[in-house]
């Protein structure tokens, strides 16, 4: 805690459908000496945006609105060209936040100035940003070309996405984002910083480098940021989140089929990459916190703190270089699960692998039939002629659907009978 400097910190470490390490230390109310636990609901700020995707994507898949709808067909108040899809990928060109949050970003830099006593920071209202779409200006091109980790972040264009998928689902943003993610999932200690229910969630502080001390930061209201960054979760609520990305089921496929969860990973669908894992971060004065995982390993983990500055990398690394040998799939030293006839998809070719003296030799190309494939990785051979630049690779992998195992030669599939 000494090295982060937060009052408070919460954590979960998750294996699949498991959480295989929780920790929680310090307070998330030093006054009045209240511990963190894993299930303190903490703000989750931009990790919000997620669901507001996730929102995005279930109605893509019940066919309610499109990927490339313009935004203009929800929201007739903004005047320019940009598909759903752009506001969800960061990449329509729309400026970080709208300028009705003038007075709140203010208020945020008075009160870190010591210049406020403000006990609230108050976004701007809902009727205000809506107001405010037609004098809004794109700041960079649509489709800006940056590259693959980064984007041109936009608040207010996830603001925009929670409001156009609300009349597209003719259901208020918040409630739908309950009944299709957070109750399905068994996710019940989360919800919305403004519920009517007005939950308890961790106080938020701000570390003083030069008095080496805390204060306590003023409630964040979030209203038309709420798609952008309005809810709060637990520990252990977000755990069932992540291992709901690993899922492939019926009943999680009920929510999101697991082919538009691979979706949104590669399209940076309100997910970040940051290969092999992808992730989201949260931050608000008061507050940081990252969801990470890795879908290949089935592997995560999600940091909740109550400070307004938080550096994620060293334990991002820890954990990382910790676990994921331990749950790296271990390479498969028996070679007669290569052998066998495999035949060219959608074609009439046809090829034999076996093994000779503890070595795999192949029938493609006869003039190659007396050299053996030589391993070069997991999964991969390589077939080199001595004294000559002339090889070929042999790339197995299992075929995620049928489970039939798939050879990659000389550029065609070829499958195992």
């Amino acid at each position: 805690m000494d090295r982060y400097h937060s009052p408070g910190i919460a954590v979960a470490v998750i294996h699949d459908q498991d959480i295989i390490y929780s920790e929680a230390l310090g307070y998330v109310d030093v006054e009045n000496k209240i511990p963190s636990t894993i299930d303190t609901k903490y703000p989750i700020l931009s990790v919000s945006k997620t669901f507001t995707a996730t929102m995005l994507m279930q109605l893509k898949a019940k066919q309610v609105v499109r990927l490339d709808d313009d935004v203009r067909k929800y929201l007739p108040e903004y005047k320019h060209a940009a598909t759903l899809l752009q506001l969800a990928t960061h990449t329509s060109g729309l400026p970080r936040n709208t300028q009705a949050d003038l007075a709140f970003m203010q208020s945020i830099d008075r009160w870190i100035m010591g210049a406020s006593k403000d006990t609230a920071i108050i976004a701007s209202t809902r009727q205000a940003m809506l107001q405010s779409l037609p004098f809004i200006t794109t700041e960079y091109p649509a489709y800006d070309l940056l590259s693959y980790s980064d984007r041109h972040y936009s608040n207010l264009g996830y603001s925009m996405l929670g409001f156009a998928l609300e009349r597209a689902a003719k259901t208020a943003y918040t409630t739908y984002v309950k009944q299709h993610i957070m109750q399905p999932l068994g996710m019940r200690s989360s919800g919305f910083l403004q519920d009517a229910d007005n939950p308890k969630v961790a106080a938020g502080y701000h570390y003083n480098d030069s008095t080496k001390s805390v204060t306590r930061t003023p409630v964040f209201v979030p209203n038309s940021a709420m798609p952008a960054g309005g809810v709060y979760s637990t520990a252990r609520d977000l755990a069932k989140y992540i291992s709901f990305q690993f899922r492939d089921d019926a009943a999680a496929n009920q929510i999101l089929p697991a082919t538009d969860k691979a979706m949104m990973r590669a399209f940076n669908i309100g997910w970040k990459p940051a290969y092999p894992f992808v992730m989201h971060e949260g931050a608000m004065l008061g507050y940081r916190c990252e969801v990470f995982f890795s879908p290949a390993l089935k592997l995560g983990w999600v940091i909740l703190t109550n400070v307004s500055d938080f550096e994620f990398n060293r334990i991002n690394a820890i954990f990382s270089q910790l676990l994921t040998p331990v749950f790296n799939k271990k390479a498969d030293t028996d070679l007669r699960k290569y052998t066998g006839t495999y035949k060219l998809a959608g074609g009439a070719g046809s090829l034999d692998i076996s093994i000779r003296n503890g070595q795999l030799y192949s029938t493609y190309l006869a003039e190659l039939g007396n050299v053996p494939l030589t391993p070069t990785g997991d999964n991969h051979f390589q077939v080199k002629v001595p004294g000559t630049s002339f090889s070929l690779g042999y790339d197995f992998i299992t075929n995620a659907v049928s489970q039939k195992m798939i050879l990659n030669l000389d550029q065609f599939m070829w499958v195992k009978e």
